[in-house]
């Protein structure tokens, strides 16, 4: 691989870094650090308790109650976090529960740094992970949040890393794997990708390859094709708005009556054309995986753009890795959901790509050791 100069010099400086991570001393001083972020996440914006996490805590409450109707409706897609904010209502201190989504992402970050060891075998590099993430704003502000977003992608970790680091299916990692599940309708994706490559791992050859993509287009066709989707969150799709309840076409057309993404689809093309249904969805994409936004402080922005230095690094780790079971299985996870979001929308403030980067922080890390160990060897043969 063709590393320049300055590429060099950088990794030459970060070796100290990432040895003095790998150290017991540094696990503190990062959850000093984390806790210190997290304060100041709070003291900005407080505990975000409304929209969305007024619904969720509202259908903590019915079921407190004794009724189950909007928990198996129209929450059932969420029925995990509901549950998970149950408890914590029923002693009336709902804001524990925060404490607790403080204390998923400690293990989490804890379980990503064990994936990315045996992934890599780099210490340094793993703790430098796990650091990344307890330390990245972008991800962490939702934690100090009553929405799915911390909460999801800290029990994904645990279930990916669990169920990839063992051959046996104990009941512990079948209550992570359910409870994932309909944390985020993205739960299908995360565990039906896992359950697939775990099934087919015994098959060789190319028949492998082709039962895995068999296996994610039935993922990604049922994902689309079910339906009992409410109008309202169809509406984004079928106006092709980037973000949802930004621009769009312009009024809503009444005479839609479909009930699923699919059809929703079906319905934007016949507005539009093929050329520009295109265009939108590839703005889509763009949008998801774009950190910064116009109506961001300068600041906030500037921070947020950090995490596109994870982007080459990441391309490295699957270019490099082609052949890694867990590679592709990432990358099967990410290619799933930015199609999604590409027959769908994306969300204001970027909240759809949080649980999507801790598995591009993995790929990035093994992009930084697969970029460590070429300049190691240009070094010993020069």
């Amino acid at each position: 691989m063709l590393i320049t100069p300055d590429l060099h010099l950088v990794i030459a400086r970060l070796n100290p870094l990432l040895h003095w991570l790998s150290g017991p001393a540094a696990r503190w001083v990062i959850i000093g650090l984390y806790a210190a972020l997290l304060f100041g996440i709070h003291l900005h914006q407080g505990i975000f308790d409304g929209k969305e996490a007024l619904k969720y805590m509202g259908c903590a409450e019915q079921v407190l109650q004794g009724d189950f109707h909007d928990l198996l409706g129209n929450y059932l897609k969420y029925a995990s976090y509901v549950l998970y904010l149950v408890p914590f209502i029923a002693v009336g201190l709902p804001k524990a529960a925060i404490l607790g989504q403080i204390m998923l992402s400690l293990m989490a970050s804890s379980a990503l740094r064990r994936m990315v060891l045996r992934s890599t075998g780099q210490a340094g590099v793993a703790a430098a992970a796990s650091a990344l993430f307890l330390l990245t704003p972008f991800i962490q502000q939702w934690t100090v949040a009553f929405y799915t977003e911390s909460f999801f992608t800290s029990v994904s970790i645990l279930f990916v890393e669990r169920t990839w680091s063992s051959r046996k299916r104990d009941p512990w990692t079948i209550v992570l794997g359910l409870v994932t599940l309909f944390a985020r309708p993205v739960g299908l994706f995360l565990v039906g990708a896992l359950i697939t490559w775990k099934i087919t791992a015994s098959i060789q050859g190319t028949s492998q390859s082709w039962f895995r993509l068999a296996g994610c287009c039935v993922l990604f066709g049922s994902a689309i094709s079910i339906p009992g989707i409410r109008p309202a969150q169809l509406e984004p799709i079928i106006q092709g708005q980037v973000i949802a309840g930004v621009g769009g076409l312009g009024t809503p057309d009444a005479s839609f009556s479909g009930s699923s993404i699919l059809s929703a689809q079906r319905f934007l093309v016949e507005r539009t054309s093929i050329m520009e249904w295109a265009e939108i969805s590839g703005r889509r994409i763009t949008s998801l995986y774009t950190t910064t936004r116009p109506y961001y402080s300068t600041s906030h922005n500037a921070l947020n753009a950090l995490l596109y230095l994870l982007y080459p690094l990441a391309l490295i780790g699957a270019w490099t890795q082609p052949g890694d079971q867990l590679t592709r299985l990432l990358l099967a996870i990410l290619l799933l959901n930015t199609a999604l979001i590409g027959l769908t929308h994306d969300e204001w403030s970027g909240r759809f790509l949080v649980p999507l980067l801790p598995w591009v922080i993995v790929l990035a890390a093994m992009g930084l050791t697969r970029t460590s160990r070429s300049n190691s060897t240009e070094s010993n043969v020069a």
